[in-house]
């Protein structure tokens, strides 16, 4: 992360219970999904929702028609009617989403809006059990507005799955629900209840799926992920130990990036004392090259030199097989701090690097092994952070990496540069792109790694704020590729805990 970017202060409405997940499924888990990224919104928006899903709305006999009720639209248009205040946070929604926008409907006293979202019915047929997941995107309003999630089978008498009374805000959810015997259909629906001026509720990418089920035997392989040291020496010797201590271990090390606070030796020198006083067990690492790395007088290709030979690389890019698993990094190949004085893009890449990311990302994804991919800047619209204009820019050819990566599910991604809090409820989301709706095309979960530096938050539309600082704050990843899924692990090192984890099918 530059340390010339903005601060962000603490946002209570971001942190989420702990509570561990599911990813969005695997195709052949899919029971039924819908994007709502095919609705036409010849007025950027309507209220003509997909086929087979039913909108009602009743105690609304003023305000704005476009708002009244769900309406369908997409972000840059809901933000620039409504205005921001935190509705782009919702990093977890891609193209067209469900919307209800309470505070824009501007009603009279008298009014007090009930509105119902329903699916078509889902054939749930010899399911006993399934999980109900969507992403959404939630702002509370008065102590007596809030919002419900009901489920209903062969249109039987609805039952609640969940109720939202506080900020939820950019969440995954996947809820368990039983299944009873002999049932053929179920419907999911979303409603929001009791209101008049309170903010907002939004969702998208919403499934049926077959549960996921408890973990298969001990994991294949183990990685442990740490990033944006930045001269924090001791929290990185510390963060180490206690990894060496874990009961599974791991067999290797991935360094995502700023592991010094600029290029010079000095700084390489106090990152390579400590790494060498206490060297991770697994002997095998794979490192990436943050913004950090680049800055400084001396020029890119100066900088460029060191950490190749620090890191016992002949190329920016690599690939490391840990248990039969690619460990695959990313990495610019040329920043100049004289010209760009600290401001993004950091990373150019050139058709080579593309090549070579392409034809492995082909390989493993024909061997049905998830390749897991570490590179330090953001990808818009993953992670917590990533719907901030800071960190919108810091690929310089990103229509070309994407054209790359969105050919594939079967990547697990990590990004860092954010030092954004791992306590947020989008500390994970899912690079989606055009075709993700479609059965099969799930796109690929991004996981942001933490840092040893520090721990952020947003603040406001683009800026963020420290909330913990070096005495307070370090944090990582470890990784565990199961044999049917991968498992990503938040730590906190200074509590010497687990955060929370969370699944991905693969």
């Amino acid at each position: 992360m530059s340390s010339r970017s903005p601060h962000m202060k603490d946002e209570a409405a971001e942190d989420d219970s702990g509570e561990e997940g599911e990813h969005l499924a695997s195709p052949s888990r899919v029971l039924w999904q819908e994007s709502f990224d095919e609705i036409d919104t010849p007025a950027w928006f309507t209220h003509r929702a997909p086929d087979g899903w039913k909108t009602n709305v009743a105690g609304v006999d003023s305000g704005e028609a476009r708002w009244k009720g769900w309406t369908f639209g997409d972000m840059r248009h809901w933000t620039w009617a409504s205005g921001t205040d935190m509705r782009h946070y919702f990093t977890q929604a891609h193209d067209k989403f469900a919307i209800i926008d309470n505070k824009q409907q501007r009603l009279a006293e008298s009014d007090s809006m009930n509105a119902e979202l329903t699916s078509p019915e889902i054939a749930v047929a010899g399911q006993d059990r399934v999980n109900v997941e969507f992403d959404h995107h939630y702002r509370q309003g008065k102590d007596r507005q809030n919002a419900t999630v009901q489920v209903s089978f062969d249109g039987g008498k609805p039952q609640e799955i969940a109720l939202f009374d506080k900020d939820v805000f950019s969440k995954h959810e996947s809820i368990g629900v039983d299944v009873p015997a002999g049932t053929k259909k179920m419907q999911v629906s979303f409603k929001y209840n009791h209101g008049n001026d309170d903010w907002w509720w939004a969702v998208d990418n919403v499934g049926v799926v077959k549960p996921l089920g408890q973990e298969i035997g001990s994991p294949q392989a183990v990685v442990d992920v740490l990033s944006d040291i930045q001269g924090d020496p001791e929290d990185y010797k510390d963060a180490v130990r206690q990894l060496n201590g874990m009961e599974d271990k791991a067999g290797a090390l991935v360094l995502n990036g700023d592991l010094v606070d600029d290029g010079s030796q000095e700084q390489w020198d106090t990152f390579l004392a400590a790494h060498e006083e206490e060297p991770h067990d697994s002997g095998k690492e794979l490192w990436t090259i943050g913004n950090h790395e680049m800055y400084g007088k001396e020029g890119s290709k100066a900088y460029m030199d060191r950490f190749l030979k620090h890191s016992g690389q002949d190329k920016p890019w690599k690939e490391e097989i840990v248990d039969g698993v690619p460990m695959i990094s990313i990495n610019t190949e040329f920043y100049s701090d004289l010209l760009r004085h600290g401001k993004e893009p950091f990373q150019r890449i050139s058709n080579e690097q593309l090549n070579w990311l392409d034809e492995r990302l082909a390989y493993w994804d024909a061997k049905g092994i998830p390749a897991l991919v570490f590179s330090h800047p953001l990808l818009p619209q993953t992670v917590s952070m990533s719907h901030s204009a800071w960190y919108q820019n810091d690929f310089e050819d990103l229509e070309a990496l994407s054209n790359v990566v969105n050919k594939y599910n079967n990547i697990v991604w990590f990004s860092s540069h954010s030092h954004s809090s791992l306590r947020q409820n989008n500390w994970w989301g899912t690079r989606r792109y055009d075709g993700t709706g479609e059965p099969g095309r799930t796109g690929f979960p991004v996981v942001n790694t933490g840092a040893i530096l520090n721990e952020y938050m947003p603040d406001g539309d683009n800026d963020e704020k420290i909330v913990k600082e070096k005495e307070e704050a370090s944090t990582g990843l470890r990784v565990k590729v199961f044999a049917d899924r991968v498992r990503v692990e938040a730590w906190d090192f200074k509590a010497g805990e687990l955060i929370k984890y969370q699944d991905f099918a693969r």
